[in-house]
């Protein structure tokens, strides 16, 4: 490969890398979505569960699984499906302590399970 070329990739891996990092805190900065990921913040929940937790009467069943579906494709969220249903939770592949740090900054003690964080410290006790 010539050093063109090469450069070219590592300049397209940054630009994807940092896409990602835009479409993670534009997820953030969205209240519906950051209401959907607080929901889910200590445990999984179904999307009525969701539903119930941002507010019925604020927004649509339909949009609360629009936005789930967005956050589902950026790999924010997963599921797992029990028969017909899916409960939702935050995913293990980003550390949660981020968004609970941003809430404790502003005098919120907001409990946020960080799967990555845990994982690490069992890996570290053992």
């Amino acid at each position: 490969m010539k050093p063109n070329t090469i450069q070219t990739k590592k300049q397209d891996i940054e630009e994807n890398a940092k896409n990602k990092v835009l479409d993670f805190f534009a997820s953030l900065a969205d209240e519906t979505r950051l209401k959907i990921l607080l929901s889910i913040a200590k445990k999984p929940k179904n999307v009525n569960e969701i539903y119930d937790f941002v507010g019925r009467d604020k927004i649509t069943l339909s949009a609360i699984s629009h936005q789930l579906n967005h956050l589902k494709n950026l790999n924010i969220v997963t599921y797992v499906k029990h028969g017909k249903e899916k409960s939702y939770e935050l995913s293990g592949n980003f550390c949660w302590c981020i968004l609970r740090d941003a809430f404790k900054q502003f005098d919120s003690n907001l409990k946020i399970r960080c799967k990555k964080c845990e994982r690490k410290n069992k890996r570290g006790k053992n």
